[in-house]
């Protein structure tokens, strides 16, 4: 009873601390009363939703063909839960839709927990995984706002604990539909299966035991439920397993090859976008002058973006520069595209070692050492931004130091240390030498994941402490 009420009232004080940051403090980090809508997928995910809602196509925009596969519709089905019970009311809708992460994020609280309990059979470590998730404010700081994170670390949490689990009939292929509940949230989350595959071979002692029950359960489910959208897509014509990144907006050809071009010469796609849409002239790394010609060029792309490119325009209107945008498709947006295009190849031509080795390691230092944030923010939001972010990397220093640690002190599964390794080595490698858009909540999978082992280097100093590592120990085998 004892231990019961423990996690009991550590659920209790997330639960508050969760509805205090959504009513205070927000507000305060994100800068506008309006933080839970404010970015722009929270409205792509709405389109899509009330277009299958109202019209019976799940699309961004019924006029666009590609529409269709803009967003996998994990998150728009789950905010359309909220909208057809709030009876088609969109702000109730919203409102509903917090509220209800908040509540599973209290839940994923209880699931870490659970899962170190497991793991170890010892109390004062799941007690103390399930506060370090508790407290972590990287997921705190996305439970009030509409985006996919937090009901994503929901499912991610709940797919491990059916699997670790002693054996149940249906453990398994719950699992399997969970996950691909969750790849459909957020696609990145794929990167989880391979690892969840070697811990399955690994715990089952064979290659065959993959193919037999209940393993096999396991993929078979998550292969039909995620393995839905691109069938959907497969019958309009279009084998699209992840999304669609073009689009007739925002994410036009101009835009969409800007940002793949920038990214093979730096890291940031900033200062020189806010430049080109305010006029400025652009500060293009040195990187970017590998011919005579290229700074003509580089300047005269630059005005073309901001006077005649369909998805500058767009971003123009965002940021209020123009009170319309351009809508069709023009030679303006179509000879960016392709110039852009042209100078990425010679990138990976004629300046390889940069391309391939000196901007991912520099991708791959921002994933873990970001320091502040882009946009412009009050003093005091800074200066905690950057407090946090040391706190971040710290964290996932010290996730790695436990999977290390656990080695000689044997306090968890390594099996199940080695499966949050791999996938936070395999998400790491592809974003910052493949995708290269880093944005910090991109690894927020990974780096809640890496609370776990965090726990053990923790648990071990406070044991000096307080002695209790002994009191329940494991017979895990591990």
């Amino acid at each position: 009873m004892k231990k019961l009420l423990q996690i009991k009232w550590l659920l209790v004080f997330g639960l508050l601390m969760r509805i205090a940051f959504m009513k205070w403090g927000a507000p305060v980090y994100y800068g506008t009363e309006s933080y839970a809508t404010n970015g722009g997928d929270t409205w792509a995910w709405v389109s899509c939703m009330q277009n299958l809602v109202h019209t019976g196509t799940y699309t961004a925009d019924p006029a666009y063909p590609d529409g269709k596969f803009f967003r996998p519709p994990g998150y728009a089905f789950f905010l359309m839960i909220f909208y057809l019970l709030s009876g088609l009311q969109l702000e109730l809708a919203f409102k509903m839709a917090a509220i209800a992460q908040i509540v599973l994020d209290t839940i994923t609280i209880f699931l870490v927990y659970r899962i170190v309990k497991i793991l170890s059979g010892k109390e004062h470590l799941a007690l103390l995984s399930g506060a370090l998730y508790c407290f972590y404010p990287f997921s705190l700081v996305w439970t009030p706002v509409l985006y996919a994170e937090s009901p994503s670390l929901f499912f991610m949490f709940l797919t491990l604990y059916l699997l670790i689990r002693p054996t149940a009939k249906y453990n398994h292929l719950l699992a399997g539909i969970f996950m691909g509940i969750n790849v459909l949230l957020r696609v990145q989350t794929i990167f989880l299966v391979p690892p969840i595959a070697i811990y399955l071979w690994q715990k089952s002692g064979s290659f065959q035991s993959l193919f037999k029950r209940p393993v096999l359960g396991f993929f078979i489910a998550f292969g039909l439920t995620y393995g839905s959208w691109p069938l959907r897509n497969l019958c309009y014509g279009r084998f699209i397993p992840a999304e669609e990144i073009v689009n007739d907006k925002h994410f036009s050809e101009d835009f969409v090859a800007y940002m793949f071009y920038i990214w093979s010469v730096k890291t940031d796609h900033r200062p020189q976008f806010d430049q080109i849409i305010h006029g400025e002239k652009v500060d293009w790394p040195a990187a970017s002058y590998l011919h005579p010609g290229d700074s003509i060029t580089l300047a005269r792309l630059a005005n073309l973006c901001n006077t005649c490119g369909r998805g500058f325009s767009h971003f123009k209107l965002s940021a209020g520069l123009v009170k319309s945008p351009i809508t069709e498709y023009n030679e303006c947006t179509r000879e960016i595209a392709e110039t852009f295009d042209r100078l990425r190849k010679e990138q990976m031509k004629n300046n390889s070692f940069h391309f391939y080795v000196q901007v991912p390691l520099s991708n791959l230092k921002k994933a873990l050492f970001k320091s502040s944030l882009y946009d412009q923010k009050s003093k005091i939001v800074i200066i905690v931004s950057s407090l946090l972010f040391s706190f971040r990397t710290f964290m996932i220093a010290l996730g790695l130091l436990g999977i290390w640690l656990n080695r000689k002190h044997k306090l968890m599964d390594q099996r199940f240390l080695l499966l949050t390794f791999w996938y936070f080595s395999l998400w790491y490698l592809a974003l910052c030498f493949g995708y290269r858009n880093i944005e910090i909540r991109y690894f927020l999978s990974t780096d809640v994941l890496l609370l776990i082992p965090g726990s053990i280097p923790v648990f071990l100093l406070l044991d000096r402490i307080f002695k209790f590592k002994t009191v329940q120990p494991s017979n895990r085998t591990l």
